[in-house]
């Protein structure tokens, strides 16, 4: 995977590393990405990195692809119009659970609602999806002077799964590589956790000029690493021990549902 290609993009969620569909799928131009690896346009948006390294990343890489054009990662020439890598009928993928919702998101009601629907889906390419349309969502919101609330559902969702292991069999890999299956499988979890954690402190950052408490969750993801490293091990003790217990000190349900009240009376 490239990490500047459109399998590494927020606005693909059908794919993370070699987790994923064999097809990706941009909810920007809404097309079928058929290699999705050699592909990218001016708009990307960085899923391995948090919200201020993402943001730089896509300045930078804004000088070199066009933001209303799909090109070639090594060439830079368009890929609009050839089939082998830019397919408009997204008919293929309705026939996938999670492929439904992407290819629907925001079509059939509100975006926060095909969120929900990937939220009720089992599977970690389900979450993969909600991860992924979350981080994009919310910071399209705020972008257009909305309230980082728009992402608190899909904030609170996410701390409801943090103690587990997101759920990793082989047919969710949409590629093989050189380590064991094994290893694989732990680094498609380790990615996927955080990505949890990088939507928390995407959240922390917006809402740090609103809210004090839950501003101080905008380093989450990076005191998880650094306490880490790449190992899943270390990963979920971090969580498990210090991770869940400052999340619930900057949010508590009750302060959730306090807020979630408030956002339903605004609507």
């Amino acid at each position: 995977m490239q990490l500047i290609s459109c399998s590494n993009c927020v606005f693909n969620p059908l794919q993370y590393g070699s987790l994923g569909l064999t097809l990706g799928y941009c909810s920007e131009f809404k097309c079928v990405l058929r290699q999705a690896d050699s592909t990218t346009c001016g708009r990307l948006f960085r899923k391995d990195l948090p919200l201020a390294s993402a943001e730089a990343a896509n300045v930078n890489h804004r000088i070199y692809f066009d933001s209303e054009r799909i090109q070639n990662t090594r060439t830079r020439l368009a890929m609009d119009g050839l089939p082998e890598f830019v397919e408009p009928d997204d008919s293929i993928l309705q026939a996938d659970a999670v492929g439904e919702v992407v290819t629907e998101y925001g079509a059939l009601g509100t975006k926060i609602e095909s969120i929900a629907q990937l939220r009720r889906i089992e599977g970690a390419r389900a979450e993969l999806g909600m991860l992924s349309l979350g981080r994009s969502y919310v910071r399209r919101c705020v972008s257009r002077d909305g309230a980082w609330t728009s992402g608190l559902h899909i904030l609170w969702w996410t701390r409801m799964r943090l103690a587990d292991e997101p759920s990793v069999s082989v047919s969710d890999f949409r590629l093989q590589n050189n380590a064991t299956l094994d290893k694989q499988r732990e680094l498609a979890i380790w990615s996927l956790v955080m990505l949890r954690l990088t939507y928390i402190s995407d959240i922390g950052v917006h809402a740090g000029r609103h809210d004090k408490a839950i501003g101080e969750l905008a380093s989450f993801v990076d005191d998880a690493a650094e306490e880490s490293s790449t190992s899943l091990r270390k990963l979920m003790r971090w969580v498990r021990r210090a991770g869940i217990q400052r999340f619930d000190k900057a949010l508590s349900k009750e302060r959730y549902v306090e807020l979630a009240q408030t956002l339903h009376l605004d609507r």
